[in-house]
């Protein structure tokens, strides 16, 4: 009885490999870019990140994670707005490099965002989208379904 156990162990292992094998295989980039976090929902004070199960008021996102976006931390505010030290970190976690960069601007408009920190962005290779935060979101999602290599910075109140 043993013995012909061993004929139907193999015969399973090989079936699971035939069902399971193409789509490991199938792997390349745009899988990876379905990993990054999403916008799931944004609300004034509140942006909801997919795939992190995490919520913030403001927020740094980056393909393969996201956190709070402390405007202490480079003493950013409302004006002269969105600083390249803000977005520093979205490039140094980022070493294949990044297709584009998505600034929110609030979600009435009044974060800034000067000529000088749309060049960081430029000078790093990547297109920058700068958005009132709802489109924002939208714009940044739009991107990561379509495979690129996206990061933003999020501002979900005025």
């Amino acid at each position: 009885l043993t013995t012909n156990l061993q004929p139907v162990m193999i015969s399973t292992k090989i079936l699971l490999l035939s069902i399971f094998l193409p789509s490991l295989l199938s792997l390349n980039s745009n899988t990876a870019a379905s990993a990054a976090p999403l916008i799931s929902k944004i609300s004034w004070g509140r942006i909801r990140v997919s795939n992190m199960d995490s919520s913030y008021r403001d927020a740094k996102l980056w393909p393969a994670g996201s956190r709070s976006w402390d405007w202490r931390e480079t003493g950013t505010h409302h004006r002269p707005g969105v600083q390249a030290a803000d977005l520093q970190e979205l490039f140094d976690k980022s070493p294949a490099g990044l297709d584009a960069v998505v600034i929110s601007r609030g979600m009435d408009l009044v974060l800034q965002v000067p000529e000088a920190t749309k060049q960081y962005v430029r000078d790093r290779g990547a297109k920058v989208y700068v958005l009132q935060t709802e489109a924002a979101a939208a714009k940044y999602n739009e991107l990561v379904n379509a495979g690129q290599k996206v990061a933003g910075v999020f501002h979900s109140t005025c």
